[in-house]
């Protein structure tokens, strides 16, 4: 397997990646109804803009075992920080270290680009994942959907 630079051609496989990873992973750290909300819906033109802008995947052969993306002009950012966001795992490969190499590969990328610090805002189910990875002055925060809703998570940050 192999991490490759996103395509807008990969973006209905992320978007159905995206939308499994978070009903398997997520189940019983939020309510049922929003986790329909959340992965309701069908991929959009902007949702496509984003993944050949800014993604990179995981390829198992012709498929997609993860997803990763570098935003690195969100606007809550100081100098030399990047968002790290949409880090998903397909189900039948959660556990295997695939999150864990598509986060090492963004931090030699940020890195690279001379990002020295990283934020993500963390879903309560994979906070012990990011704590792994070596994420860390965690608080408490709230992600507001733009489809109305607003899900507890947690802010991490991790000095490269």
């Amino acid at each position: 397997m192999e991490i490759v630079k996103a395509y807008a051609e990969d973006a209905q496989a992320i978007w159905d990646l995206r939308n499994k990873a978070i009903l398997a992973g997520c189940k019983g750290y939020y309510d049922e109804l929003s986790l329909a909300r959340w992965t309701e819906g069908e991929l959009t033109e902007s949702f496509t803009a984003v993944v050949a802008r800014d993604f990179y995947v995981m390829k198992d052969g012709a498929g997609v075992a993860g997803c990763i993306m570098l935003d690195v002009s969100h606007p809550a950012l100081r100098k030399g920080e990047a968002q790290l966001e949409a880090v998903f795992v397909a189900p039948d490969m959660m556990g295997h270290g695939i999150g864990k190499r598509l986060v090492a590969f963004i931090e030699a990328l940020a890195l690279k680009e001379g990002i020295n610090r990283l934020r993500l805002e963390s879903t309560l189910n994979a906070v012990p994942f990011y704590r792994a990875c070596g994420f860390g002055e965690e608080q408490s925060s709230l992600y507001h959907s733009p489809r109305g809703f607003s899900l507890e998570c947690c802010r991490m940050y991790k000095n490269l």
